[in-house]
């Protein structure tokens, strides 16, 4: 499998596109003309293309400066989700490979327990699907297809059990039980699984070793979904309580305005 630099730049990573046009067969004006329209529609839906594609330029043989974009890992995502067959399941593996091996040297610098951060464990989950996708396409075994999350996720920490083992495992919940446990709801009324996960990640800072992704059918393809364990749901139970179960929850970018339901009795052992 080819290997894809990361570039640095500004404290972020990111691949040039013409190594993108490489792995995946495609001239790289072509693909520079699909980055550009995907830049176009994300201006008329305002947001920003930075997060997913950075201009830049690069010098050709004679010396002479040409453009090309650097991607995001999002922006990676957004043009693997539109490719199918083998070229599009390497590129896939390759950048997700390649971003989660920064990842772990950084999360290796900050010290073995830091938490990854809602919006990057997000995008393995994205991530993921699309490879789940893929390799069912190819008709790949159940097996394989475990193999493939494990290679995603365990180097983060997190374990990946299939839906048999999960079946085993019944102190896992998600974020939508967990909130459904404790009372925590939307102000419409429904369990808020976001605002639990905002708590988790972003407050808590829960370390990894207390989730676990699952395989998950999601009707007609299989998806991802991570658990916590009895330590996770305590804790949440208690950063409320400590906080006078407050109607706003906090994260790093967005506010959660929830609304309690009957007090939370739920007390799972917990696990160290």
């Amino acid at each position: 499998m080819t290997e894809l630099t990361i570039i640095n730049k500004g404290g972020f990573c990111y691949i040039d596109s013409r190594e993108v046009a490489a792995m995946i067969g495609k001239p790289h004006n072509d693909l520079m003309k699909t980055i550009r329209r995907y830049c176009e529609h994300l201006n008329e839906g305002n947001i920003s293309p930075v997060e997913f594609f950075v201009g830049s330029s690069y010098a050709d043989s004679k010396g002479e400066a040409r453009p090309c974009f650097l991607l995001s890992k999002i922006g990676c995502e957004m043009v693997a989700n539109k490719l199918t067959g083998e070229k599009g399941l390497l590129f896939t593996a390759a950048y997700v490979r390649r971003f989660n091996e920064m990842d772990a040297a950084l999360r290796i610098g900050l010290g073995a327990g830091a938490a990854m951060p809602l919006a990057r464990l997000g995008e393995y989950n994205a991530c993921a699907r699309i490879i789940v996708r893929a390799l069912r396409d190819i008709g790949a075994p159940p097996g394989l297809i475990l193999k493939s999350l494990r290679g995603i996720y365990e180097p983060l920490g997190i374990a990946v059990l299939d839906q048999e083992k999960y079946k085993d495992a019944p102190s896992l919940y998600t974020a939508k039980q967990i909130a459904e446990m404790l009372g925590i709801y939307s102000l419409a009324g429904k369990p808020h699984p976001q605002a639990v996960s905002c708590i988790l990640i972003e407050n808590l800072l829960i370390g990894d070793t207390h989730k676990t992704a699952v395989t998950a059918d999601y009707g007609n393809r299989i998806g991802i979904s991570v658990r916590y364990d009895g330590y996770a749901v305590q804790s949440v139970r208690d950063w409320i309580e400590d906080h006078g179960f407050p109607d706003e929850i906090y994260g790093f970018e967005k506010t959660y305005s929830v609304r309690y339901g009957q007090r939370p009795t739920y007390s799972p052992a917990r696990v160290s």
